[in-house]
């Protein structure tokens, strides 16, 4: 019933993250697209007040323009304070052609204009005094404190139409006094059209106006005015005296949706279906994964074999099933606990790398044999298989299989018994059998006939190559029993590769194999000599096995530190990808049908690791298939000289 009702509040859950998920990403589209749609308005914005800017930039330097071409005028009379009508109509008239947008000229000695260009419907203007209707005391005082030019308007021009004064003050050169300003009117609408203000853009709602504001209505003397102004950008025009503002906007408005709104807002939708599509996917494979929980819990505690879930970090059991505890009861709580193996006869191994060691250097590990004690503190023997699964938001952990192989030691056991017994048997009858052979074959007891003797010479190879068959099956029973002596001494590795070359030189001749030996390291290692010719010799033998006709086969020495490798490099087919654990094991062979061909007991290689560990090295390989393979044994190098030696 609770587990009934565990799994209803379950599905509850799942139902409720599945329509939270589906708001969620509602609002998260809604947002986007109002961020969209704000960010576009934001670029749109931007576009318009550079136009603006621009455009108030050109009308600033038209001003400019025509205001730098007076200054020629009243630089000149700066110079010459007494200048004559003559003279002054000279340089107004220079003036006008190179100013367009110029309406009049005018001088005037203490702000009173004396002379003006040109005089025609300009002549009112003659005894104006300045200070009393167009300069304020501010503009005077500028003018004076600054020595700047000084600006009004926009002004209603007699003549009609609209103007833009400028006036500019004037000191004698020679004094530095005040003579007076020149006083120039500049035409708006001349203005306008040079700076491009007008005629007005299609879709652009424009103004200009003396006021910041746009809803000041009295201040605006040019432009497109609309009913209401929404949000215009602006910019400002300054000029001493006087200060304009520019606003723009968009004859449609600004934009209410976000840029390509079909495009955007279809992927929106699409992104809300697809996450929506995916919550119901992964919330589907979440309860199927609880239905699979829920099995795999049945099976965890129903399982034959031991099981342990630890701590990968403290080590500590988190969890085990009913065959772990009946296995190891309460001992086992810590994950050291396996690292203190015992052998067959009760004694504790050497410390080797812990399971947590091994682990840190490959994620899994299989096939770990060791002696431990059960509850009744009987020793039995038992197979670890160990696999650690990280985690990014929780703890990782150490999944630890074990597995009781007493049946499997006991038949192991038998099996060694009888093969053991049986090639003891075979070896003497053999022996002797194959030595009559050997004379038969060497007609030492007469003259056989041609096919007799070529009987005779079969049956002795095959001979031979049952002795060698179980004088392996011996030599790997001693090893495994530690029962083969050794006899370590100090050797000169040129001289063991020598000598071992020239012992499989017969059987590469025969196979149509040549073996060069490359460099040699003058090394001193510490072997049994025969045993190492032995280990030598099976990775020769393999190596001219399988290699074609007419290949090489290369003998060379590799420095690792302070170990030295002898490699044996073949170029034959290679060692398939998936024999790599089982290729050091006995009876191993490849599953290739042209390597069952090559004949051989699958013992070789196993000798080979087992002499070499007695001897305090180690075999291994490396192989690409279809490429050939290089094997070598290594070993601690008690002196180095390099030198080379040349087949």
């Amino acid at each position: 019933m609770k587990t009934r009702n565990q799994d209803k509040l379950f599905h509850w859950l799942i139902w409720a993250a599945r329509i939270g998920i589906l708001l969620l990403m509602i609002a998260v589209a809604l947002s986007l697209d109002s961020a969209g749609t704000a960010r576009h308005q934001t670029d749109v914005r931007h576009q318009w007040q550079e136009r603006l800017d621009e455009l108030s930039l050109r009308l600033q330097s038209t001003i400019l323009q025509n205001i730098q071409t007076v200054w020629g005028l009243a630089a000149n009379v700066a110079v010459q304070p007494d200048i004559d009508e003559q003279r002054f109509r000279e340089l107004a008239s220079v003036i006008f052609r190179l100013a367009p947008e110029l309406r009049n000229i005018g001088l005037a000695p203490d702000f009173v204009i004396r002379h003006i260009y040109p005089l025609e419907g300009n002549e009112s203007a003659l005894g104006l005094d300045l200070t009393a209707k167009s300069l304020s005391p501010e503009q005077i005082r500028r003018m004076l404190v600054n020595r700047q030019v000084v600006y009004s308007g926009p002004i209603d021009l007699v003549q009609g139409g609209q103007g833009l004064a400028g006036r500019i003050p004037i000191f004698e050169s020679q004094t530095g006094e005040f003579w007076g300003v020149t006083s120039v009117i500049l035409d708006l609408d001349r203005l306008y059209h040079t700076a491009g203000l007008v005629p007005f853009a299609d879709d652009m709602t424009f103004g200009l106006s003396t006021s910041e504001d746009p809803a000041d209505r009295a201040a605006m003397f040019l432009g497109t005015e609309p009913a209401t102004w929404h949000n215009p950008v602006t910019t400002s025009l300054n000029m001493p005296g006087t200060r304009w503002t520019l606003f723009a906007e968009p004859d449609t408005g600004w934009p209410n949706h976000p840029e390509s709104p079909l495009l955007v807002r279809g992927l929106l939708t699409l992104m809300v279906l697809l996450v929506t599509s995916g919550t119901f996917w992964l919330t589907s494979l979440m309860l199927k994964d609880r239905k699979m929980q829920r099995r795999f819990k049945g099976l965890f505690e129903l399982a034959p074999i031991g099981i342990g879930l630890y701590s990968a970090h403290r080590g500590e059991l988190l969890q085990a099933n009913r065959a772990f505890e009946r296995s190891f009861g309460k001992a086992a709580q810590s994950l050291d606990y396996f690292d203190n193996a015992f052998d067959q006869d009760g004694k504790l191994r050497t410390a080797g790398p812990g399971i947590r060691d091994t682990l840190k250097k490959n994620f899994r590990f299989s096939g770990l044999e060791g002696y431990f004690p059960n509850p009744e503190q009987q020793m039995v023997p038992v197979m670890l298989q160990g696999l650690q699964l990280d985690s990014h938001d929780s703890e990782s952990v150490i999944w630890l299989i074990t597995e009781d192989i007493s049946e499997q030691k006991k038949v192991d056991r038998l099996k060694s018994e009888f093969i053991s017994t049986v090639s003891h048997e075979l070896r003497t009858p053999l022996t002797s059998i194959s030595g009559s052979l050997g004379l038969l074959a060497n007609n030492a007891a007469g003259e056989l006939p041609e096919s007799a003797s070529r009987l005779a010479q079969i049956a002795y190879r095959n001979s031979r190559q049952l002795t060698m068959l179980i004088n392996d099956l011996l030599d790997i029973e001693k090893l495994a029993a530690g029962k083969m002596p050794f006899k370590l001494g100090d050797h000169t590795l040129p001289e063991l590769v020598r000598e071992c070359v020239e012992n499989i030189e017969p059987f590469a001749r025969e196979r149509q194999v040549q073996i060069h030996t490359g460099e040699l390291a003058g090394a001193t290692v510490r072997v049994d000599r025969q045993r190492f010719d032995q280990a030598a010799t099976n990775l020769l033998s393999n190596a001219i096995k399988f290699s074609p006709e007419g290949a090489s086969v290369e003998v060379f020495t590799e420095q690792q530190g302070d170990r030295i490798r002898l490699c044996v490099r073949d170029y034959g087919e290679g060692v398939p990808q998936g024999f790599r654990e089982q290729i050091f094991q006995k009876f191993s062979q490849a599953d290739g049908s042209d390597r069952r061909a090559k004949g051989g007991t699958g013992l070789g290689l196993a000798i080979t690791r087992e002499l070499m560990a007695n001897m305090n090295g180690k075999v291994d390989y490396r192989s690409t298939p279809g490429e050939g393979a290089l094997f070598w044994l290594e070993l601690p190098a008690a002196s180095l000289v390099m030198r080379d030696q040349a087949d």
